[in-house]
């Protein structure tokens, strides 16, 4: 029987998680990509990458699901679309054309 606060997720290679705030989780608090699955490693089920390119293992019972994107894609996204508007910008005032 699971216990009470256990949580249920289906997780597969690439899903995004969040490592649960314990006192023995490198990263904890973070968000991270699901890199692998080796469910016969003793140290850890979950290959676990997060963005500055670390790699940890945890096992299930560490993660937490994720409902939706980290703030960190968005302003990632938002970046880039900035970079583009400028370069679009800067082409019209050279005296460029759309096409």
């Amino acid at each position: 029987m699971p216990e009470n606060n256990a949580i249920s997720i289906d997780v597969r290679v690439g899903s995004a998680v969040r490592i649960r705030r314990i006192w023995r989780s490198p990263y904890a608090g973070r968000f991270g990509v699901v890199s692998a699955i080796e469910p016969s490693d003793p140290y850890g089920s979950y290959v676990i990458e997060f963005e500055d390119g670390l790699h940890f293992r945890y096992e299930r019972q560490d993660l937490e699901p994720v409902v939706s994107t980290s703030a960190h894609f968005y302003q990632r996204a938002f970046g880039r679309l900035c970079r583009l508007i400028r370069l679009l910008v800067r082409r019209l005032e050279v005296g460029g054309s759309w096409f």
